[in-house]
């Protein structure tokens, strides 16, 4: 056919109505008869006599006819090619011998739509031709018409070529369906489950993708302007990471076969891969550079769904899809608590106002001024699912700041006592009991405070310590169970030795919620990892400050509480890993950077420190930029 599709009907046997034992005189006069009925153009005659008469050429022909069939079968068969009856013709072909069977099969699918059963019947006729005895039957012919026999090389040559004939007419068939994508994917899974595919079906899906490159190359050239839009100022990044995805499920529609395919050769589809890596950088930058972690996060699990057979990457991908989650999360929970957090801030500068209004009315009841505005926020915070107990933890910072830095465990019981008592989602097991424990601790502080105040007022002091056993708990339970004693039998008129009750520690190590959000932890190891490793204590470049800026590294773990000189080291640590992330360009670079992001965020993502640590420890980073980027060359540089 003009289109390169397989016809019998362009045969140079069903032209001049030849037989397989036609000899070169015989030819000629069907030539001649061919002419004169003017059933064909004289072009394709001519032609059609020139392959039957040489050796060659006429192999071609003889394959692509009806090898091995009486000449009643093919009389019928080309009775029925020329009424057109499709019906009866498929019917006919059930019990013939592979070869002839595809070759109708091959015909039949390009004068209509074929069904995936008949295309699939089609490929696997394929399987069980044997070039043996189709050499025999064309040799044992061409004894009787004169021609030379052929090799067996000559015959694997010609069904090579046959092969590819038929793969093209399939593809070809392939794409007059509505949804050729999901009928060549069924057929090439179809095909590799067997264990055996046959030699057909590589062609087949080459000539497939052939024929899919004018629609994958729109598709990529789509991509291509949808990820100029994102770089723009301003970017609508909800239509257009919706798009992208739209255009990724549209690319693995067409070229999901393919990609099967060199799967199961153990390749990677190359245009794939560059589909790939160019939506992947688009997801990079979203994420480190813009923050975007919601629309990276929607465009890896696009490029995760769109290309699993990518083995190379899916695991790349897997990890960026989980560490966007998370950071999606995160940012998403601090949006919710920013509120809060802005309020407690405000909070540190009114604590009168805060203490007033907790001693009239409590955490809950306040009708208005700063401690309103923090409950509502908290309110509103604790009932989000996305925020888990970061609302509590934000509560639980100002408090342990009250009692801490301003010496007000009153006021800090107060609001851990609030955050006990409120009625609605409750914290995690974990964070509840530690509130438990805080507030024993901080009534004592406070009560504590009361009770050396009525040094002498027995009566005082019995009715503090009762008080104070309302919380109380374990061995500071027993201790205060026997100051109760000694005053009772104080009280009664008998000398007793007292128990020396000693201070509470008025310290407790808190975590700070927005800072460690502002952490790399998460965002910077989504960039591609490092095993440099700072020596465990680093001095100052100043020596008559080496104590002062004294960093150590803390060791791995997760809510351990740190020193000074630790803490240091992740605040400084952090100022370095920053300066070299803009300094890192190879991929070498890359790797060992990362390296030091996941040493990092295994010592200081989560931990504990004394109140004011980290605030002055930020006060002396902010003068030292010159330095941290000085440090930061000079490990990149030992690369």
């Amino acid at each position: 056919m003009a289109d390169g599709s397989f016809s019998l009907f362009e045969n140079a046997f069903c032209v001049l109505k030849a037989r397989y034992e036609s000899n070169h005189a015989e030819l000629v006069d069907l030539a001649e008869d061919a002419e004169f009925e003017e059933s064909h153009p004289q072009e394709l005659i001519q032609r059609s006599q020139q392959a039957l008469v040489s050796p060659i050429a006429r192999l071609d022909q003889e394959l692509g006819w009806l090898p091995g069939l009486s000449e009643r079968q093919i009389g019928e068969i080309r009775a029925l090619l020329d009424s057109g009856q499709t019906d009866e013709l498929l019917n006919s072909i059930n019990f013939l011998p592979d070869l002839p069977k595809a070759n109708v099969l091959a015909h039949v699918s390009n004068l209509s739509k074929v069904e995936a059963s008949r295309l699939q019947s089609w490929l696997r006729c394929w399987d069980d031709v044997e070039q043996g005895e189709l050499l025999a039957f064309i040799n044992s012919n061409r004894n009787i018409s004169g021609f030379p026999n052929v090799d067996a090389s000559q015959m694997s040559t010609s069904v090579a070529a046959l092969e590819s004939a038929h793969a093209r007419s399939a593809a070809k068939a392939i794409w007059q369906l509505e949804e050729p994508g999901k009928v060549m994917e069924h057929l090439v899974e179809a095909e590799l489950a067997t264990g055996k595919p046959n030699s057909i079906l590589g062609r087949f899906v080459r000539e497939y993708d052939s024929l899919s490159e004018p629609k994958l190359t729109q598709i990529r050239s789509e991509i291509d302007y949808q990820i100029e839009l994102a770089k723009e100022p301003s970017p609508n990044l909800d239509s257009v990471t919706n798009e992208i995805a739209a255009l990724l499920s549209r690319w693995d529609d067409v070229n999901q076969p393919v990609q099967v395919y060199e799967q199961h050769q153990g390749h990677e589809e190359g245009r794939s891969k560059k589909i790939y890596e160019a939506v992947r950088s688009l997801c990079l930058e979203l994420a480190n550079d813009r923050g975007e972690f919601q629309y990276a996060r929607r465009l890896s699990e696009a490029l995760l769904h769109t290309f699993p057979e990518l083995e190379s990457v899916a695991e790349v991908l897997k990890g960026d899809v989980a560490t966007l989650q998370n950071l999606d999360e995160q940012q998403k929970q601090f949006a919710i608590v920013e509120p809060l957090v802005a309020a407690c801030e405000a909070a540190k500068t009114q604590l009168p106002a805060v203490k007033s209004a907790l001693q009239k009315s409590g955490f809950a009841n306040a009708r208005k001024g700063i401690l309103k505005e923090i409950y509502d926020a908290f309110d509103a915070a604790a009932k989000a699912p996305e925020t888990g107990d970061a609302a509590f933890l934000v509560v639980r910072d100002l408090a342990l700041f009250v009692n801490n830095d301003r010496s007000d465990p009153e006021t800090a019981f107060r609001l851990i006592d609030g955050l006990i008592q409120y009625g609605g989602r409750q914290p995690s097991d974990k964070i509840a009991d530690q509130l438990d424990d805080e507030r024993e601790t901080l009534h004592r502080n406070w009560k504590m405070g009361v009770f050396e105040k009525q040094a002498g007022d027995l009566g005082a002091m019995s009715k503090t310590v009762d008080e104070m056993l309302k919380y109380a708990k374990g061995s500071n339970r027993t201790e205060l169970l026997q100051v109760k004693s000694n005053i009772d039998r104080k009280q009664a008129g008998k000398k007793v030795k007292w128990l020396i009750y000693g201070g509470i520690a008025a310290v407790i190590g808190f975590f700070v919620l927005s800072e460690e959000m502002n952490k790399p932890t998460s965002r910077t190891s989504y960039q591609p990892t490092t095993t440099y490793q700072p020596s465990t204590t680093r001095p100052s470049t100043n020596s008559t400050a080496t104590a002062t800026f004294e960093e150590s590294r803390p060791p791995v773990g997760q809510g351990l509480v740190l020193n000074r000189s630790q803490v240091r080291y992740c605040v400084y640590q952090g100022e370095r890993l920053e300066a070299m992330r803009s300094m890192t360009s190879t991929n070498y670079q890359i790797d060992r950077f990362n390296g030091l992001i996941d040493d990092y965020n295994s010592r200081c993502s989560n931990y504990q420190y004394r109140s004011g640590v980290l605030s002055s420890i930020r006060r002396e980073a902010s003068s030292k930029t010159g330095e941290f980027i000085a440090d930061a060359r000079r490990i990149v540089a030992s690369w």
